[in-house]
């Protein structure tokens, strides 16, 4: 599809000859074997034509300018005029098309259409798009890793498109692509820009006969839930003064016909869980109307969706909740695209492990309580819930006499294990529960937390054989007891990998800087036979060489938070980078409490740069540093990974402490299962620190133009256990060694302006 030829010179003089073309015209190319483009220059205008062989007649293709004239560089702007011109003549099907030469036409979108797109072409992208194409049509699981620059994005965009038609026209089956990412930042983008930009190029060059259709699937969380916003509507009008915005922003959104995205209303999220979808809407006596219910309906019923984009922890949900018979969170698909790969992990443990908070118990009880279904029953119904709350405060009260602090630098989780004490009071807990569900009203359509639920979360916890236990609090101080699976690999590898659907993996950073053996373990895939799996790395085009140095000191001290000297010497030495790069700095902190520290040594002395200091769920920081000429950001969290920050603005990454895991319950589950500390720090810590490294290391260069700084403060990168797989991991930044390398290298690569 789309052949270009340049063979058919003698063939046009002929029909020159004949009268059958122009005389004086160019001959410029042959279009899939069957049409012979000429132009010719005609009252002051460069006039194209096509003459179809077959027919033997001619169509005028198009008329430009002369400083317009299409040149043998640009031919491939001229194909959608063509294809416009000869849609009469033309006899070609497409899908059939691609499903002769799939790989063939992954080359004709990304040689011919992109192009006339603004897009480059590049051979490295188009060989991922390949590879994509061929785990989602012949393996069942392909792990392609992509560093930043690659097109990732639109490598999948291609490879599924092209995989879906093939599989439509074979099987006459009509699934859609899912799409599942981790960030709300990444789906929005993909249904608001990337999905309907594709659907713009493929509908040009006449590849689809209608534009692709794609749907957004959110946690029910993100929706409008018309009863619980009606009732709390009706109380805060009651006070309008207080509450003119809000009152003023929700019902401006009730006005609409189908906006239920409540991400949309810029009003404080604890008022948005006020208005939410909550509970199970089974049984609600507003389903006939529900906006979100006829949302959810349309999202899994209508047919034609080419694209579904989710998240991660929806789409574990439907894969670990799919039975034969029932209907499915969202709806089946024949391909898998899971972007972001590197937080599937952290999503499953979310999914398939339960989390029971403080408040939970509480606000069902004050919820239900003047839900009894019968007069008869209402001392009965009265008397459980007081028993209720004894029992919880029990439970909580045994919880947090278990509670400890680590000695390492945050609060640590605490495994705990359920005594006889403990699990005495969870099974009179859930027994109450139920004995409430039965007396109750059954209607649990607008419940913040369903008795069901509470449950489910009480019987997980409850069972530390197969789970593991632990609790900790949250930034408000509240006590929550989590549970994951111990089996959580088994789990994913039977719910996701073991399904009849095929999946490609993709981040850019998935391996350890050498294999995806750690990955692998990590998410289930170990176990998997090797034939079954694809693995690939396409390394990132940006010249790190020319643009990018590793600034890694000599003579600092082994990290130590609570060592007075050494937070002083680290200071010192992040002072000094920061005047060398004039600023335009993010410092990365593995610890929030060290991040405070540092910032309190060094607020005073930095006082010419605008200074932002994150802290727990404040990321909105970053925005704020985005925006500054060469400020300083001082940050954890979020700020590792998935930042994009294009320029000037961020030109020196300094990591402080090399990102090895903190102690947590999992981590210590690990390690009980190794041989010994050697065996747990080589199998998963270390694997672990890398890959957090690299994207750490990678919030720097984001462009072709960008330039700058890494800075390793940790003196265990040169140790003799680490110093082999940092470097390696880090291999494509050329080092340098003193403060006056990293001045002399940035003197290089800014301009004067930077520095002013």
């Amino acid at each position: 599809m789309f052949e270009i030829s340049f063979c058919d010179d003698e063939l046009f003089e002929n029909y020159v000859n004949c009268d059958k073309a122009y005389y004086g015209g160019k001959y410029d190319f042959t279009f899939e074997d069957r049409f012979i483009i000429y132009h010719i220059a005609l009252n002051s205008k460069i006039k194209y034509i096509a003459i179809d062989k077959d027919m033997d007649d001619s169509v005028i293709v198009t008329t430009v300018k002369p400083s317009e004239q299409f040149t043998e560089e640009t031919v491939n702007k001229l194909i959608p005029y063509v294809l416009d011109a000869v849609k009469d003549n033309r006899d070609t099907d497409v899908v059939q098309d691609m499903v002769d030469n799939p790989i063939g036409m992954i080359d004709v979108i990304f040689n011919v259409v992109m192009p006339n797109y603004g897009y480059n072409i590049r051979k490295a992208q188009i060989d991922l798009s390949k590879k994509m194409y061929e785990g989602l049509t012949s393996k069942q699981v392909a792990i392609c890793e992509a560093e930043v620059g690659t097109g990732k994005t639109l490598a999948y965009m291609v490879a599924s498109f092209v995989a879906k038609s093939v599989y439509k026209r074979k099987y006459g089956l009509d699934l859609p692509v899912t799409i599942t990412t981790s960030s709300i930042e990444l789906q929005k983008s993909l249904v608001k820009q990337e999905i309907p930009k594709f659907s713009e190029m493929m509908m040009r060059f006449r590849m689809i006969p209608k534009p692709l259709k794609e749907v957004l699937r959110k946690g029910k969380e993100h929706y409008l839930c018309s009863y619980r916003y009606e009732d709390y509507l009706t109380n805060i009008l009651k006070y309008p003064d207080s509450h003119s915005i809000t009152i003023n922003a929700l019902e401006t959104m009730i006005k609409s016909d189908t906006d239920i995205d409540l991400d949309k209303l810029t009003i404080p999220n604890g008022i948005k869980s006020k208005i939410c979808v909550k509970g199970s809407c089974f049984g609600c006596d507003r389903n006939l109307y529900c906006k979100y219910t006829r949302y959810i309906s349309d999202a899994t019923k209508e047919t034609g969706i080419d694209y579904q984009v989710t998240n991660h922890n929806m789409y574990l949900a439907s894969q670990k909740n799919k039975v034969p018979g029932r209907k499915s969170i969202i709806k089946d698909s024949c391909f898998v695209i899971i972007d972001e790969a590197h937080k599937l992990k952290e999503a499953a443990e979310t999914t398939f492990g339960e989390v029971l908070c403080e408040g939970d118990i509480p606000e069902y009880l004050n919820a239900i309580h003047t839900l009894c279904a019968g007069e008869s029953n209402r001392t009965e119904y009265k008397n459980l819930i007081s028993k209720a709350f004894t029992i919880q405060d029990k439970i909580f009260e045994i919880l947090s006499q278990s509670r400890r602090l680590s000695d390492i630098d945050e609060e640590s989780c605490t495994v705990i294990y359920i005594n006889r004490a403990l699990a005495t009071n969870i099974d009179k807990l859930i027994t109450v529960i139920q004995n409430l569900e039965r007396l109750k009203i059954r209607a649990n359509y607008y419940m913040p937390i369903t008795g069901k639920s509470l449950i489910t979360k009480l019987n997980a916890i409850k069972d530390d054989y197969s789970n593991i236990i632990w609790i900790n609090t949250d930034e408000n101080n509240e006590l929550y007891i989590c549970s994951v699976p111990r089996d959580i690999t088994k789990q994913l590898k039977n719910s996701v990998w073991d399904r009849e659907i095929s999946h490609v993996l993709t981040s850019g950073t998935m391996s350890d800087g050498t294999d995806f053996e750690f990955f692998k373990e990590e998410n289930g895939l170990a176990d998997i036979e090797s034939r079954l799996i694809l693995e690939s790395k396409t390394d990132s085009p940006f010249n790190y060489r020319e643009n990018a140095r590793l600034y890694a000191p000599l003579g600092l001290p082994f990290p130590d938070n609570k060592n007075e000297q050494y937070i002083k010497r680290i200071s010192t030495e992040i002072e000094k980078i920061i005047k060398a790069t004039n600023g335009h700095t993010a410092i990365l902190f593995t610890s929030y409490r060290m991040l405070e520290t540092v910032y309190g040594k060094l607020a005073d002395k930095l006082s010419k740069y605008k200074l932002f200091k994150m802290t727990r769920g404040t990321n909105n920081v970053i925005s704020d540093f985005k925006k500054s000429e060469n400020g300083i950001l001082f940050a954890s969290g979020s700020m590792w990974e998935g930042v994009d920050c294009v320029g000037d603005r961020l030109s020196s990454v300094i990591i402080v402490r090399l990102p090895f895991p903190i102690r947590n319950v999992l981590m210590e589950e690990k390690k009980d299962r190794c041989a010994d500390v050697k065996d747990y720090i080589n199998r998963y810590c270390t694997p672990n620190m890398l890959i957090k490294l690299r994207q750490g290391a990678g919030r720097l260069i984001r462009s072709e133009t960008d330039t700058g700084v890494i800075s390793i403060l940790d003196p265990r990168a040169r140790s003799y256990l680490y110093t082999g797989k940092v470097f390696k991991a880090m291999a494509k930044y050329p080092v340098i060694r003193t403060i006056e390398e990293v001045s002399e290298f940035m003197q290089s690569v800014k301009s004067d302006e930077y520095f002013s």
